[in-house]
């Protein structure tokens, strides 16, 4: 299965940054014509920062602004709906509060300054864009680091996946009228990001990572109360989930909010739960060496109920998966750790890792010590065009349902 998930215009040449069953590739466009190959070409050439921005008039219809900072839009963003009433006509969506041009702000800049900026692109996904952006930077340079600083990304990302599954769960619990359900998913919320300080001197996983190496390693003493830790959270989250399937009030919310078929997966381009929830694999787990096995979850409705029982499924998967590699951490974890050298220092290097939302990716050049050419493809792009196609036709009641159980972020797609 072959994904488009950016192109590649830094240079004269232009070439499509492809998930190739998993695995990053680079195309180049000579000889067909991609536009016909790939649905959503045409989107991510544009990389328009106003979605579905198209006029819309007839008796009783109305724009009806919502956001850029409101009750249920928690970042710098707004939304236009047009409606005559209850239903949604129309989504357009403005993502032009958040542009902060970062590609732009990390030329010219030493590998180590761009890799504060990524972390900073969005919270949520700190780690996924400081371990693509450090891949990358390997990759051009010739960088090969240790097994423990690879296995040690790889946990790291599984734990920024499983407080970020939890934060979702939480919104749509909230906004479901849930709020004893909520109030469990909030504590399990705050013990995730308690659990990540312990891991990595930060609640959202900043400042740990770095190129071909860590900053540092978590105590062993540490390591073994975490995994008892994930232990307990996966206990507890299975408890609430079970019992939050016999509440139909609450499922009733979900089921049929948002519905997006495989077809239209496609064509935009998902990746991610949003994709699984379609029951499509997107083999991301392939940009990862795992030592232990990480199951992949689908389901097959496409709706907001979906998305969240992937994302559900897959904290209990993922708290799983970090006890048994902790377990195992004998074998690697004492591995002494030295700084990985660069082979050359000039090349370029790209790298797409599995974040909590999907497929991000990284290209970049490095020029005598210095970031040249960044590119950043995020999943929150192709997942707000999304968000726009499907609330057509939904009442503003189901708004919540569909926008949250997306996983996007203004941050993170206007990056």
């Amino acid at each position: 299965m072959k994904i488009l998930i950016g192109i590649i215009t830094a240079k004269e040449d232009e070439q499509l940054f492809i998930l190739d069953n998993g695995l990053p590739s680079l195309i180049s466009t000579d000889g067909y014509d991609p536009e016909k190959m790939y649905g959503n070409y045409s989107m991510l050439k544009q990389h328009s920062l106003l979605i579905n921005d198209k006029l819309m008039s007839g008796p009783g219809v109305f724009k009806f602004r919502y956001g850029p900072v409101t009750s249920g839009v928690r970042e710098a963003g707004s939304f236009h709906l047009y409606t005559y009433g209850e239903k949604i006509l129309r989504a357009t969506i403005d993502m032009r509060w958040k542009h902060r041009e970062m590609r732009k702000a990390m030329q010219n800049k030493p590998p180590e300054a761009a890799l504060l900026m990524a972390e900073r692109i969005c919270s949520n996904f700190a780690i996924s864009h400081s371990v693509a952006l450090s891949k990358a930077v390997e990759m051009a340079l010739g960088i090969n680091p240790s097994l423990r600083t690879k296995n040690w990304r790889t946990l790291l990302i599984e734990a920024e996946r499983i407080y970020n599954n939890l934060h979702l769960i939480y919104k749509l619990t909230s906004s479901a009228a849930q709020k004893v359900l909520a109030a469990h998913i909030g504590a399990l919320f705050e013990k995730a990001l308690r659990l990540n300080e312990k891991l990595a001197e930060s609640r959202f996983l900043m400042n740990i990572n770095n190129i071909g190496k860590l900053n540092h390693i978590p105590e062993i003493s540490d390591i073994q109360k975490v995994a008892n830790g994930y232990r307990e959270l996966a206990e507890r989250f299975t408890k609430l989930y079970k019992h939050s399937l016999a509440n139909y009030n609450y499922l009733d919310r979900l089921h049929s909010a948002g519905i997006i078929t495989p077809d239209q997966a496609g064509k935009l381009g998902l990746t991610g739960p949003s994709l699984r929830a379609c029951g499509i694999k997107d083999n991301l787990n392939n940009t990862t060496e795992h030592l232990i096995s990480l199951p992949v979850i689908t389901k097959n409705q496409g709706d907001a109920l979906a998305r969240m029982e992937v994302r559900a499924e897959e904290i209990v998967n993922s708290c799983q998966y970090l006890v048994n590699h902790i377990r195992a951490s004998d074998s690697w974890a004492n591995i002494e750790e030295k700084d990985a050298e660069p082979t050359k220092t000039s090349g370029t290097g790209y790298a797409v890792v599995n974040s909590p939302s999907g497929a991000l990716g990284y290209y970049l050049d490095v020029t005598e010590g210095k970031v040249q050419n960044v590119e950043i493809f995020t999943p929150s792009y192709p997942g707000m065009y999304a968000v726009s196609g499907v609330l057509e036709g939904q009442i503003f009641t189901d708004f919540p349902f569909v926008f949250d159980s997306f996983g996007v972020h203004f941050a993170d797609a206007a990056c």
